[in-house]
């Protein structure tokens, strides 16, 4: 579960959830029920069947929501991410070492993580993302501006599985 915010974010999640289950996902995991005027800690909620132009998809929920999408190999994968208008973080588990380095490059992202959580930043530092995911202000982590060769993401990192 995750605290969230108000109860109008709480509303917000449990409408996004509903409506996404309503339209044909499966819920795999969580619930959209709950009461905005007790705790607010909303059940984190596994979506599944969603096409890839489904708003659970495509949208910001701002609460423990995923939607979870199944490509048909890497470069499917690979593709649907830099579809997305978003580019907060990106990630990828493999063992091949070829891949993680493909995808650090390639992944429309502002953070790249290889067999690691896309979350867990240095809170202490700005950070953001590239498309709409992004303030402009070229002051994130990762933003081609604090580094000091083209293409260079000092938020990338690639680490082994635990």
């Amino acid at each position: 579960m995750g605290a969230v915010v108000s109860p109008q974010q709480f509303e917000q999640n449990q409408a996004a959830v509903r409506s996404a289950v309503e339209r044909g996902a499966v819920l795999l995991a969580g619930a959209y029920d709950g009461d905005p005027a007790g705790p607010l800690l909303f059940p984190a909620a596994v979506l599944t069947e969603l096409p890839f132009d489904d708003a659970a998809v495509t949208e910001e929920i701002f609460g423990p929501v995923v939607a979870v999408l199944e490509v048909a190999d890497y470069e499917a994968g690979l593709a649907a991410i830099n579809d997305s208008r978003y580019g907060l973080t990106a990630g990828i588990c493999t063992d091949s070492l070829a891949l993680s380095t493909d995808f650090a490059a390639r992944a429309q992202a502002g953070v790249i993580k290889v067999n690691r959580p896309t979350a867990g930043l240095d809170l202490n530092v700005p950070f953001g993302g590239v498309k709409d995911s992004s303030t402009n202000t070229f002051r994130e982590q990762g933003s081609p501006r604090w580094t000091s060769s083209p293409g260079a993401r000092p938020s990338t990192r690639v680490c082994s599985a635990p």
